[in-house]
């Protein structure tokens, strides 16, 4: 048994194809094939079930691929341990982030390691809804912040980063700005929704909070989408932390949505659990899940309440024999 062999069994045990597994790994078909059937011959009993349309495992090879995702898991991790060791600084860390995270911690993040690790280039793309699922699958991130739409968890190591609301707003001249709350869907669905593509290669890419039967624009950002609505065509559900300042100044009003599926979006931070990670990588994963509980104790603290202000004794008022008498 080589692990070569246990790289392609798992690969199609995960992909449940055996071209998808031989993209995943950059290898042919009829080579990752052949060491599949190698480790069968070896072991003496069929893994997969070739009957089917896709390659489904059988009883055997269910059991079999627990063990083996445990050895690989076991390994890369190994191999993490032994590149730290050595001190390998990786020339890149790649990192995607879903569009609705706050740029302000993971950029003050970024900057910690940067001066850790000068001569390491970062690079950070921005994705929406399961691109950032499809980023570490194809291994185009090296790290992600994202929801866990499209994630296969078993693969995954996840920490808990933000939670985001999601508001939905229009501009306050708008028509849906006047119907009272809350807004009935056919008066919704007559009006434009802006909403965000899914950047997921897949063709069954997920949505979220978007209202099928409606009149929908589309965009590829979280600015483009705010100008948009901002110039009053449409409506549509902005990060809170976005839209503050503008709900603040009376530019856009909220809208009560009943049918918004989710009034947050819980953002993690994420890495592959089959693939070894760099030093300036771990770093970054490092402060990512430590800026995360720092997070979450902040929202569990009771709030502080303010202490009166002590009158100083210049702003007291002078007590004279008649007051005291």
């Amino acid at each position: 048994m080589t692990y070569d062999q246990l790289v392609a069994f798992v690969a199609v045990a995960s992909e449940r194809s055996f071209t998808a597994a031989s993209a995943a790994l950059h290898k042919s078909q009829p080579a990752v094939s052949k060491l599949v059937r190698n480790l069968e011959e070896e072991l003496g009993l069929a893994l997969f079930d070739r009957q089917q349309y896709r390659a489904s495992l059988t009883a055997a090879g269910r059991l079999f691929y627990e063990r083996a995702a445990g050895v690989l898991e076991h390994t890369e991790s190994l191999k993490s341990f032994g590149m730290e060791l050595a001190g390998r600084l990786e020339p890149i860390v790649r990192i995607a982030i879903e569009a609705v995270t706050p740029l302000a911690p993971v950029i003050e993040i970024l900057r910690a390691v940067e001066r850790q690790y000068a001569s390491v280039r970062i690079e950070l793309t921005t994705e929406r809804l399961a691109g950032a699922a499809d980023a570490l699958h194809e291994n185009r991130a090296d790290l992600a912040i994202a929801t866990m739409i499209g994630m296969d968890a078993a693969r995954l190591e996840a920490a808990r980063f933000r939670s985001v609301r999601i508001v939905p707003v229009v501009r306050a001249d708008h028509a849906l700005a006047r119907c009272g709350a809350p807004i009935p869907p056919r008066l919704l669905r007559a009006h434009a929704q802006i909403v965000l593509r899914d950047s997921a290669h897949g063709p069954d890419a997920p949505s979220l909070n978007v209202l099928e039967g409606g009149l929908r624009w589309s965009v590829t950002d979280i600015a483009a989408k705010k100008e948009v609505i901002q110039a009053g065509m449409g409506w549509g559900g902005l990060p809170e932390h976005v839209v503050a300042e503008a709900l603040g100044s009376g530019e856009l009003v909220a809208l009560e949505v009943p049918e918004f599926a989710a009034g947050a979006m819980e953002l993690f931070a994420l890495r592959r659990r089959d693939r070894p990670h760099g030093v300036a990588a771990s770093a970054l994963w490092e402060r990512l899940v430590q800026s995360g509980r720092e997070s979450e104790t902040a929202a569990a603290a009771p709030p502080r309440r303010a202490r009166p202000r002590r009158k100083s004794k210049a702003t007291r008022p002078r007590r004279t024999r008649r007051d005291i008498r």
